[in-house]
C-alpha cells in the first residue's frame, strides 16, 4: 500500500585497538525480503480467529463529527478465508432477532463457499500471483532509503521511506495506486516483516471505472503485533480523509480498527480450505 529522505547509519565494530565502519544496509534489499515474506503471512494468518472492533465517524467540512457508529465482528475461518460475523453494534449486544439474522447469513456463506471451492481456489491463486507481480514492481519502482531505526513492541525496526523513480513505467494497477502515496514503512530487523506503515495520498486514486475516488490528503496507518511469539498479525488500523462517489456525493470520514483476542483456529469438517486473509 510512498515516501522520502535518507540517512546513513555507520556502525562501529571494535576489535582490540582497531575500529572499522560497517557498510550501511541496503534499503532495497530489506524491502524485497519483507515483500517476499508476505505470502507466508497469508498462510499463517488463516490459522487464527480474532475480534475486530471498528468505529466509523462521518465528518463535516470543518472536521466535526456528524455521525458515529461502531461494530464488533467475530472473524472466523470458513474454507480457509476469513468471515466477519457481527456480534455487537453501537456498544450493545445483538438482540435475538439480529443474532438469528447474522447466523443465517453465516450459514448461507458456508454453503456458498462449500459449493464454490474450486472456483475460489483458482481466484485465490490468481490474486496471490497478481500480488507477487505488484510487489516486485513496487520494489523496483521506488527509490528506497533508510531513515533510521525505532523500537516497536520492544523490537528494533528499520524505518524506510522512498520516492517513485522518474519515468518508471508500471503495469499493475496495485503498483500504480501505491506510487500515488507518500509515507514510511517499518521493517522488523529480526523477522524481516513489515510491521507498520503510515502514508498520505498525494494524487487522486480511482476505483471501479472512476466511480469511487479517494482524494489527496487521505491518510492511513496500520500496525502489526507479534502473536504467540511466532506470527505478525494486525493490531491497529486508522484512516481519515475524503472520497467521492460517482463524482457527486462526498464522504468525509475517519475510521479506527482494532484487532484482539487472537486464537489459533480449530478447524471442523466445513472450514479447511486455503485462502488469503482479510
Amino acid at each position: 500500500m510512498k515516501f522520502r529522505a535518507a540517512l546513513l547509519f555507520p556502525l562501529l565494530a571494535l576489535s582490540g585497538a582497531s575500529q572499522s565502519v560497517q557498510p550501511a544496509p541496503d534499503a532495497s534489499a530489506i524491502i524485497r525480503k519483507a515483500f517476499s515474506r508476505q505470502e507466508d503471512f497469508f498462510e499463517q494468518a488463516r490459522n487464527y480467529t480474532y475480534i475486530r472492533h471498528e468505529e466509523t465517524r462521518r465528518l463535516d467540512r470543518a472536521g466535526k463529527v456528524t455521525k458515529a457508529e461502531s461494530n464488533v465482528h467475530e472473524v472466523t475461518i470458513l474454507y480457509g478465508e476469513p468471515y466477519r460475523k457481527l456480534i455487537k453494534k453501537d456498544g450493545r449486544d445483538l438482540d435475538a432477532k439480529e443474532a438469528a439474522k447474522e447466523q443465517r447469513k453465516m450459514d448461507d456463506e458456508i454453503a456458498k463457499r462449500g459449493r464454490d471451492q474450486e472456483k475460489r481456489r483458482r481466484e485465490t491463486e490468481k490474486e496471490l500471483a497478481d500480488q507477487r507481480k505488484a510487489l516486485a514492481e513496487i520494489a523496483d519502482a521506488i527509490d528506497w532509503r533508510i531513515e533510521g531505526q525505532e523500537t516497536l513492541a520492544g523490537r528494533p525496526a528499520w524505518v524506510i521511506s522512498g520516492t517513485p523513480k522518474a519515468g518508471y513505467k508500471l503495469k499493475s494497477q496495485e503498483a500504480k495506486v501505491l506510487t500515488k502515496m507518500r509515507g514510511k514503512v517499518w521493517i522488523d530487523r529480526e523477522d524481516s516483516r513489515m510491521v507498520k506503515a503510515d502514508a498520505v495520498v498525494n494524487d487522486t486514486i480511482s476505483f471501479g471505472w472512476f466511480l469511487f475516488r479517494i482524494q489527496p490528503g487521505f491518510h492511513f496507518t496500520f500496525e502489526m503485533t507479534r502473536v504467540n511469539d511466532q506470527v505478525w498479525l494486525p493490531r491497529h488500523g486508522w484512516l481519515k480523509g475524503t472520497a467521492k462517489v460517482a463524482g457527486l456525493k462526498t464522504y468525509r470520514m475517519e475510521m479506527d480498527m482494532r484487532y484482539s483476542d487472537y486464537r489459533r483456529f480449530q478447524s471442523d469438517s466445513r472450514v479447511v480450505q486455503s485462502g488469503p486473509p482479510e
